[in-house]
C-alpha cells in the first residue's frame, strides 16, 4: 500500500485480551510502512497480548493509561502520534478489508478533516435482536449518506474513523461520547466531516436490552452534554424520534407496528436515561460502565 501521508492508529482497549490481536493483526496488514500503531490500555492481559503481536511489528508502540477511561486514554494518543493523520479505533473490533486505503482517499481534499467509517453489527441471526440490529445499521448508513451529500455530517462512528492531526489536542476527561465531540469540534473549526461506506468496521451487537439502553444512553447524554457545553443542537429526543418513525414505517410498514412501537418505546427509554444521568451529574466511572455483551 503507497501513501505519502504518514499515519498513526490510535487504538484504545479495555479487557479486550480475547480480540486485541485480531483487531492488530488486520491493521498490520493495512497500513503502509511509514506508519505507527499505539496501543493504548491500562490492564496487564490486554497489554501481554498486544506485546506478543509487537514483537512480531515494530510499528506498534504500547502505552499503559491511568484507567480513567477512553477520553484520557486518547488525549494520550493526541500527544503521542506522530502521524499527519490519525485513524482512532478500538481493540474489539474488526476493520474491514482495505478500510484504511478508503478512509485515507478523502484526505487528498484539504477541506476534509474527518472521514467515518461504516458499521457492520456482529450478532447470530438466531438472536431475538437480529432484525433490529440490522436495521440499525441500515438507518445510520441511510442517515450518514444523506449528511454526507449536503455536508452536514458532523459525528463519525467511534469504531472507526480517520483525522486530521492538530485539530485536536485534548477534550473533557468527562465526555460520555468523545466521537460526537471530536466530530462537533472539527466541524465548528469549519471543516468537513466525511462518510466512507467503504471503509468497514465489524462490530458486536449488545445481546441483551437492557446493554442496549446502557450503551445508547450514555451516547446520548453525551448529545447532552455537547448541548450544554457549547449550546449546539445535533441530536435530541424529537429529532430522532420523527425520523425513527419514518424509517420504521418504510422497513415494517403499518402490519407490524407491534415492532415499531417495541422499537420506538426503547429509544425513548435510552433517551430518558441520558437527561437522568445528566441530571444527576453522575460521576464519569459510574456512567461509562462496560458493555460485556458487546466484547
Amino acid at each position: 500500500m503507497k501513501n505519502k501521508m504518514s499515519i498513526s492508529v490510535i487504538l484504545t482497549a479495555f479487557r479486550e485480551e480475547k480480540t486485541i490481536g485480531k483487531a492488530l493483526n488486520e491493521l498490520r496488514n493495512q497500513l503502509p510502512k511509514n506508519s505507527e500503531i499505539l496501543v493504548i490500555s491500562p490492564d496487564d492481559p490486554t497489554i501481554s497480548e498486544a506485546r506478543k503481536i509487537a514483537k512480531l511489528d515494530k510499528r506498534i508502540r504500547i502505552i499503559r493509561d491511568p484507567g480513567k477511561g477512553k477520553p484520557t486514554a486518547l488525549n494520550i494518543g493526541f500527544k503521542k502520534a506522530r502521524g499527519k493523520i490519525l485513524i482512532l479505533t478500538d481493540g474489539d473490533v474488526i476493520i474491514g478489508k482495505s478500510s484504511i486505503k478508503f478512509l485515507l482517499k478523502h484526505f487528498e481534499d484539504p477541506k476534509v478533516g474527518a472521514v467515518s467509517g461504516k458499521v457492520i453489527y456482529q450478532i447470530s441471526k438466531n438472536s431475538l435482536l437480529y432484525e433490529w440490529a440490522k436495521l440499525s445499521e441500515k438507518v445510520f448508513d441511510k442517515m450518514r449518506k444523506i449528511q454526507d451529500r449536503k455536508n452536514e455530517l458532523w459525528h463519525p462512528t467511534g469504531y472507526l474513523y480517520a483525522i486530521r492531526n492538530g485539530l485536536i489536542s485534548e477534550i473533557p476527561s468527562n465526555s460520555l461520547s468523545d466521537d460526537a465531540l471530536i466530530g462537533y469540534f472539527i466541524k465548528s473549526k469549519g471543516y468537513l466531516v466525511k462518510y466512507e461506506p467503504k471503509a468497514k468496521v465489524y462490530v458486536k451487537f449488545p445481546s441483551s436490552i437492557s446493554n442496549f439502553i446502557k450503551q445508547k444512553s450514555r451516547t446520548r447524554a453525551g448529545f447532552l452534554q455537547i448541548k450544554r457545553w457549547f449550546g449546539f443542537k445535533g441530536r435530541n429526543i424529537i429529532g430522532e424520534i420523527s425520523i425513527g418513525i419514518k424509517d420504521l414505517i418504510e422497513v415494517y410498514g403499518f402490519m407490524k407496528i407491534h415492532k415499531m412501537l417495541f422499537i420506538g418505546i426503547v429509544y425513548i427509554i435510552s433517551w430518558l436515561r441520558a437527561y437522568w444521568l445528566i441530571l444527576r451529574r453522575k460521576p464519569f466511572e459510574k456512567i461509562w460502565s462496560r458493555i460485556e455483551t458487546t466484547k
